[in-house]
């Protein structure tokens, strides 16, 4: 059985026998997992319940008025009685006839008021002491609550005079008589109750139940198999449960439930990958650093070739080279991509804008055009290590897209690099006249995904850029289409004009 079922109970999985262990530890397990009821038998249980208290409160003015209605009959009868017996001259009812208008009644004496005086019309067997007198003619409501739950409760052999109006101009009729006959006529009574109210119970439950169980407590058992199936497998997409569409509460709990199910497998999705792509990244910094050891011998051997090319050339050369060595380091070093704290110097931004852009334009050959508008005084406070790989990764994004996308219409396929400041901060934007940035993954742009719109980009770029820039105390957007001046993908790094407490990558 699961935890889905309806109105049975429902047990614990009994272990194998392998598993069961001792007798204590298997007393210990029933309670800490006790015996469990499911939703709808507790709605059938608390509907029932609550139809009896209902009829609990019915059931009181209900035996009252039967009682009274009962005794106000044994009272007419009297007063049918008290006529015959008064209308007769004294002493000439035969005994015979009065014992039968007794019994008729269902009384021992009736005894008329009249003038002040008490008369005895008739009488059988005179009780010890009468145990109870219910004057009819003023009884409340509570006095008759009261009576009745004592006739109901009072143990056997009790005698009760009921007082009513009396014939003829009397003042009261009393009737005198055992209670048995009027306790077993409200037992009998209450029965009748009883058997109604649980009828009534069966069926308003039954339909209750039905009606509850299609409109909450199936859509329920719906929520929880799903997220029993998705427990098993958060990163099986199949299993994400599929909203019924339903505009009541638990059809918006289906929605946001599936809004959960979707990010969370996509996030753990991307944990999985991000931890297969630590460990491919630690084996290939591995041996990329060894294959680069000879690359940067050979590069130093290019200072010496008197080619002009040669000459320009190899400065760079050893330069990139030495960059890519000191990261794999790092990489193997801390077992991850850990950049180090930030060493902010001013530098001149020009210089380092032209060596990410000659570095970008050498990758595409020259098909994509470069332009850099930062003043040649221009200076800011940065590790300028850390701030080319900011440009280079920005620069390489832009001219990527305009290769696969081309220019937006009207325009030359270019990569402009602006600089200004703005009161205490160096304002840096990168701009492309591409196709700009799909609305759908502007949320998550500077999040590494590794998804990428690029074959074989790992959408890792602009992530390491945002780490970069946040690690200089400083920010990175992409700017809204209306405020850019391009008409592609616009991003602005802001850096504060003087050195922040900065922090490791």
């Amino acid at each position: 059985m699961d935890c889905l079922g309806s109105t049975h109970l429902m047990h614990d999985v009994v272990p194998p026998p392998s598993l069961a262990g001792t007798p204590a530890e298997l007393a210990q397990r029933k309670r800490r997992h006790p015996v469990r009821v499911g939703l709808a038998a507790r709605t059938i249980i608390l509907i029932t319940a609550f139809i009896f208290l209902a009829e609990t409160m019915i059931y009181l003015p209900l035996v009252a008025t039967f009682r009274d209605s009962w005794l106000r009959n044994r009272l007419s009868a009297g007063y049918t009685a008290a006529l015959v017996l008064e209308a007769a001259p004294r002493a000439m009812v035969p005994e015979a006839l009065s014992r039968e208008l007794l019994e008729s009644v269902g009384a021992r004496i009736i005894v008329l008021q009249m003038h002040g005086a008490r008369r005895i019309l008739a009488a059988s067997e005179l009780p010890l002491e009468v145990d109870e007198t219910y004057d009819l003619r003023d009884a409340d409501i509570l006095t008759s609550f009261a009576a009745a739950i004592r006739a109901l409760t009072s143990p056997k052999g009790r005698v009760l005079t009921i007082i009513g109006d009396a014939p003829r101009g009397g003042e009261a009729i009393e009737v005198t008589m055992d209670e048995a006959p009027l306790k077993q006529a409200l037992r009998d009574y209450s029965q009748r109750i009883l058997i109604i109210s649980l009828t009534l119970s069966a069926i308003v439950a039954s339909l209750a139940a039905i009606a509850t169980h299609i409109m909450v407590l199936g859509p329920v058992r719906r929520l929880t198999r799903s997220l029993m199936n998705f427990s098993e497998d958060p990163e099986d997409h199949s299993r994400i449960i599929v909203p019924s569409g339903q505009r009541h509460e638990i059809g918006c709990a289906e929605e946001k439930l599936a809004m959960m199910q979707s990010t969370l497998a996509r996030e753990l999705n991307q944990k999985k990958h991000l931890a297969a792509l630590g460990l491919a990244v630690a084996k290939i910094n591995h041996d990329m650093r060894n294959m680069l050891a000879p690359a940067q011998l050979l590069s130093d051997r290019l200072a010496d070739v008197p080619d002009p090319l040669a000459q320009r050339l190899a400065p760079k050369l050893v330069a990139t080279l030495d960059r890519a060595i000191r990261f794999c380091q790092a990489t193997l070093t801390y077992g991850r991509a850990v950049d180090d704290p930030p060493k902010p110097s001013p530098v001149a931004l020009r210089t380092i804008v032209t060596e990410a852009a000659e570095t970008v334009t050498q990758a595409v050959q020259g098909r994509i055009e470069v332009v850099t508008e930062v003043p040649e005084d221009f200076e800011i406070v940065a590790d300028a290590e850390q701030i080319f790989r900011v440009l280079m990764n920005l620069i390489r994004n832009g001219a990527e897209a305009l290769e696969a996308a081309g220019p937006a219409p009207g325009y030359s396929p270019q990569v402009i690099i602006r600089a200004r400041r703005e009161k205490q901060s160096a304002v840096i934007e990168i701009a492309d006249t591409g196709p700009g940035v799909p609305q759908a993954v502007r949320a998550r742009l500077f999040t590494a995904v590794f998804s990428s719109s690029r074959p074989g980009g790992s959408g890792l770029g602009l992530a390491i850029a945002a780490d970069l820039v946040h690690a200089h105390g400083g920010t990175i957007i992409l700017v809204p289409e209306a405020e850019a001046e391009s008409p592609g993908a616009t991003f602005r790094i802001t850096l504060p004009a003087s050195p922040v407490k900065l922090r490791s990558v």
